[in-house]
């Protein structure tokens, strides 16, 4: 039987969550201490999608320190070598393979094996940890915020986004624990926003009919960690979180594509969330 990308990497991300029963279980896309993008030892570039939230599981469940990865020969042309006897982490591409009929182009999920620095010899110094980000203070946050557009009310007991008043939904900040909880609740809530039409006119409900609500709360919860990890804060679990861990299961062992959909989603919410921080600024 040809090895099947898609089913080994959604049979991981289930036990992963299927192992949620746990109370020491921490969901691997809930980053304590500062978060950061798993980047490629070599090219120094961050993965998106679905390898990010692959080398995320990973590092947790290997208890790994270090965001950094690369295959064996890149890590070899670093100079460093692999120790004998670790295990690589599967790391997928994607490689084009023209166009259909329709002019639409045809890709193909090809594995690839990577190894994280903590697992070899003579890696190079990871260098100096970032400072603290100042997306920590809320106020500078609330500036990320404003920059979107996106119109927020404030205050009640829930965080929501009602899709008919294109409107955001959320108590107010002394209502959480920390900065990082309320950070990781809004943006979660600006992904959902972020979908709507005339944006990203993100539509899940053809692609996964019954499965479309759970869907998209996970695209918003991937969306929130990516966006908190690329700004250097915790990713912490939305309020609803816990409720839908079932649902999420139920739909990845329905679809084995389905996190390919949801992470790539996410990834381009965050990239839009983002994006609207400098066109703004270029409107001022």
């Amino acid at each position: 039987m040809a090895f099947d990308v898609h089913q080994a990497v959604t049979d991981q991300i289930v036990a992963t969550l299927e192992a949620g029963t746990s109370e020491q279980w921490q969901c691997p896309w809930h980053r304590k201490g500062g978060s950061s993008l798993p980047v490629n030892a070599l090219t120094g570039r961050a993965y998106r999608g679905i390898n990010t939230l692959m080398l995320w599981c990973a590092e947790q469940t290997q208890s790994y320190g270090d965001p950094r990865w690369a295959t064996y020969k890149q890590w070899a042309e670093l100079g460093a070598q692999v120790r004998k006897g670790e295990r690589s982490t599967l790391i997928t591409f994607f490689k084009e393979l023209g166009e259909d009929e329709d002019g639409r182009r045809r890709v193909v999920a090809r594995a690839s094996y990577g190894f994280n620095a903590s697992q070899v010899e003579g890696a190079p110094e990871a260098g100096e940890p970032l400072p603290a980000s100042e997306w920590v203070i809320p106020e500078v946050f609330e500036g990320f915020v404003e920059r979107t557009g996106a119109d927020v009310l404030r205050g009640g007991e829930m965080a929501c986004y009602i899709p008919d008043q294109d409107l955001i939904r959320i108590p107010s900040r002394s209502s959480f624990h920390t900065a990082h909880g309320y950070a990781s609740t809004m943006a979660h809530e600006l992904v959902h926003w972020s979908g709507a039409k005339g944006r990203l006119d993100r539509e899940l409900s053809g692609r996964f009919r019954s499965h479309a609500y759970a869907a998209e709360e996970l695209v918003a919860e991937l969306g929130s960690a990516f966006l908190m990890a690329e700004l250097g804060l915790e990713a912490t679990p939305h309020p609803t979180h816990a409720s839908y861990i079932a649902s999420w299961i139920s739909l990845l062992r329905s679809d084995p594509k389905a996190i390919f959909t949801a992470a790539s989603a996410a990834s381009k919410a965050a990239g839009y969330l983002t994006s609207l921080q400098s066109q703004m600024a270029d409107a001022a």
